[in-house]
């Protein structure tokens, strides 16, 4: 995978979120969640790859828990 940035927008998309707290609470509370790329004054993105593998990660522990 390339090393693509995601925008805040297409993070909420892949994550199924509405609003910009929902994000904003995750990344407080999940101190595994990739940490955020400030791209712009008043913009940030994250690595795609990083947001991937926590996605593939939390597929792996919801298995291993059920």
């Amino acid at each position: 995978m390339t090393n693509t940035i995601l925008s805040r927008r297409e993070v909420k998309k892949l994550l199924h979120f509405k609003s910009d707290t929902s994000l904003y609470t995750l990344e407080q509370r999940d101190k595994t969640f990739p940490q955020k790329i400030r791209i712009g004054l008043r913009r940030v993105g994250y690595r795609a790859d990083e947001i991937h593998s926590w996605l593939e990660s939390r597929r792996v522990e919801r298995r291993e828990v059920a």
